[in-house]
């Protein structure tokens, strides 16, 4: 179809399309410091980060589903005046291993959403690059949602190799 024949509205899309184009050079849209907002995939009570940890552990528990706590830091651990730091940089708030043998990481942020940062974002393509899974979540009814159907497809390792 020739510009011409576009109507007036049709060409101020053409426009603003490019025009955005123009300004991103094709990259996602997200903040300056390359991080992006999160919202629930399902509806979450609006409660704090801590609150949420405490609530998906306790599920993880319920489930039998292996799990650990990735804190992550530095400090003067020995007390001698050195630096040193702990856990995975970027790593997911829990990180487990599905009974199929699978690994798997969960990044929490608080009920209403919160902020994904770049770093996060390389992790999560880390993990799923490597056959790995990585799950924002923001409250038990969206692990649920998320999670329940992995655990049904309980394949033992050795089929997966």
């Amino acid at each position: 179809m020739s510009i011409a024949r576009l109507t007036q509205a049709q060409k101020k899309k053409m426009l603003g399309k490019g025009i955005c184009d123009i300004i991103h050079h094709g990259k996602p849209q997200g903040r300056k410091d390359g991080s992006v907002g999160t919202k629930p995939t399902v509806l979450c009570d609006d409660v704090k980060e801590d609150v949420v940890l405490d609530e998906v552990t306790s599920w993880l528990g319920k489930h039998r589903i292996l799990y650990d706590r990735n804190n992550t830091g530095s400090g003067d651990l020995r007390g001698d005046g050195r630096m040193f730091r702990y856990g995975i940089k970027d790593g997911g708030d829990i990180m487990g291993c599905l009974p199929n043998g699978i690994h798997f990481e969960l990044e929490l942020k608080r009920g209403r959403g919160g902020t994904w940062s770049d770093g996060q974002q390389k992790r999560c393509a880390k993990v799923r690059t490597n056959k790995g899974v990585y799950l924002l979540i923001h409250g038990v009814p969206e692990l649920e949602t998320m999670f329940l159907p992995l655990l049904k497809k309980r394949k033992d390792i050795r089929d997966l190799l």
